[in-house]
């Protein structure tokens, strides 16, 4: 591989604000609600309305709910035991599926400390932080923040309820305890992750949100179990959150959960949250998935190439331009790629009710619906046939510069003229390359993504990414679905491809390069077309 491919995606304009670390966010964490202060407004004598606000309890005085501290002896043999309860009286429950987890409502007594708290935690400053897995916003480490109500509930968390909590769990418990507050909006998100990371052994989250919150709004605490290879399956209870409620999970590999999306417009919520850290436990070794085969060039009919292909990509001065800005670039856009009546012919077929389409998961990888070899329509197999053709090989090779066919042009064969004039004998070299190639065909909806993730062998090689889009016409990328280049180890954006109908949007990518789809949000209900679909295809050299 000549050095020139090695992939140089260039910075787009469009790029997420103030990334952090994936493992850094905070994992139980909703949105911010604003409140307006509830105090009496009483008429002076003139009818003047002087705008009073009630008095806030003593700080001293704002305690941990009596009835939850009753129930740590019973809570601790419940832990212990691995059963699940109910207390009757305080609403508090414990339970053990699909991982161990708890409910204390009603937290805090001194409720009318609510309204101080949320004022204070509003002031803070907040960080936009988007990437694969989750969109919110999320204040720095609350250690550093001394306003007096946020001091208040750090004393109960770093002390009262720390404690309390060891002593629950058995856990020997250090005095390292993270802190966050985080604000989600409209379309915000946090996907399917487990929260293993440096010690950390108990995840909490203490919801401030309105008590007008309900399922519709959405939002929810969504727990997963886990399949035979140790891998979150499918969602088996949400929680929905609760003014003045605390949630507590152990952390452990099998404590797969997401914060489900936001899908009130008019509504914000507010969260505090964090980790209480221990010694570490030991996790098994990641379940690593079988690809599909790759799949070696087919024949197909000249006719049936030239009834595929619009033929402007077959002209050699096209094929020219596009080479070039593609090795300057490693990147391209083929807009009309396909004939007008196949490409209609796809996506009605596509489309049809009648096709069947597979949930591909594991949710903390993907999550996206996909049409296998024997349930496509036949002029959908044979779409996906024109692009895994032999002759499909050679028009990439010819518009890349990539050596996917045995008669693409080369630099070898450059020189080889070069010492040909020269009157320099140079032996031809055989074609020692052996391309291959893997399809799939998607369809992207409401809650479609990918992540980024550890055991993605298939970005482990260079390669060329290839996504023939239908029935995106006018694409938002604000609805999402977008499929998005970072560099390994780092958060800034190198590339974005967006859908755009009847295109074929070419990559090429080195082993440092990453890419995830970001999730389809909700506010792709607002289009009259609320699916789309691609055929994606890797080819290797």
């Amino acid at each position: 591989m000549h050095v020139f491919w090695r992939v140089t995606l260039t910075v787009i304009a469009r790029r997420f604000t103030d990334h952090v670390d994936i493992f850094q966010c905070c994992p139980l964490v909703h949105r911010v609600q604003l409140f307006t202060m509830s105090g009496k407004r009483p008429q002076l004598s003139d009818g003047e309305v002087v705008t009073k606000r009630q008095r806030p309890p003593n700080l001293e005085d704002v305690q941990i709910n009596p009835k939850v501290k009753n129930l740590k002896s019973t809570f601790k043999d419940a832990f212990s035991l691995k059963q699940s309860l109910t207390d009757d009286d305080s609403g508090c429950c414990m339970n053990q599926l699909p991982f161990t987890h708890c409910l204390l409502p009603d937290f805090i007594q001194e409720t009318s400390f609510l309204e101080d708290l949320e004022a204070e935690l509003l002031a803070v400053p907040f960080a936009e932080k988007n990437n694969d897995l989750y969109k919110f916003k999320q204040s720095s480490d609350l250690k550093k923040t001394s306003s007096p109500s946020i001091a208040r509930l750090k004393k109960l968390l770093y002390e009262d309820f720390h404690g309390w909590l060891g002593e629950v769990t058995d856990i020997p418990l250090t005095s390292n305890v993270d802190l966050f507050c985080s604000q989600y909006k409209y379309t915000d998100v946090l996907l399917c992750h487990d929260d293993e990371l440096e010690g950390r052994r108990i995840a909490f989250i203490f919801y401030l949100v309105p008590e007008s919150w309900g399922e519709a709004d959405g939002g929810m605490l969504d727990l997963f179990d886990m399949d035979e290879h140790g891998q979150p399956n499918t969602v088996v209870k949400s929680v929905c959150p609760q003014r003045n409620c605390l949630v507590f999970f152990e952390v452990t590999e099998a404590s797969f959960h997401q914060v489900a999306e936001i899908l009130s417009e008019s509504k914000c919520r507010l969260s505090v949250s964090g980790w209480y850290h221990g010694p570490g436990i030991p996790r098994s070794k990641p379940y690593v998935e079988t690809l599909p085969p790759l799949i070696t060039p087919n024949n197909i009919d000249e006719d049936d190439l030239y009834s595929w292909i619009n033929p402007i990509y077959l002209n050699p001065e096209i094929q020219a331009d596009i080479k070039e800005k593609f090795e300057n670039d490693s990147e391209i856009e083929l807009k009309d790629f396909l004939q007008d009546d196949k490409y209609k012919m796809v996506l009605q077929a596509m489309s049809d009710v009648g096709v069947s389409w597979s949930t591909q998961g594991p949710p903390n990888k993907r999550n996206y619906d996909a049409c296998n070899d024997g349930d496509r329509p036949e002029v959908l197999s044979k779409c996906v046939n024109f692009l895994q053709s032999d002759a499909m090989f050679l028009i990439l090779s010819n518009l890349t510069g990539l050596k996917l066919h045995e008669l693409a042009p080369s630099s070898d064969d450059e020189e080889e003229a070069a010492d040909t004039a020269n009157g320099t004998a140079n032996q031809s070299k055989e074609f020692g390359g052996n391309p291959q190639c893997r399809s799939v065909v998607r369809q992207w909806r409401h809650g479609s993504y990918t992540l980024i993730h550890d055991t993605d062998s298939e970005g482990s090689e260079y390669a060329l990414d290839a996504f023939m889009y239908f029935g995106c016409p006018d694409w938002d990328s604000d609805n999402g679905g977008y499929t998005t280049y970072i560099a390994k180890g780092e958060d800034e954006e190198l590339l974005t491809v967006c859908p755009s109908d009847n295109s074929l949007a070419l990559v090429y990518r080195d082993k440092e390069t990453l890419r995830f789809v970001k999730q389809v949000n909700h506010t792709i209900n607002r289009t009259s077309d609320t699916k789309f679909f691609d055929i994606a295809t890797v080819y290797y050299e």
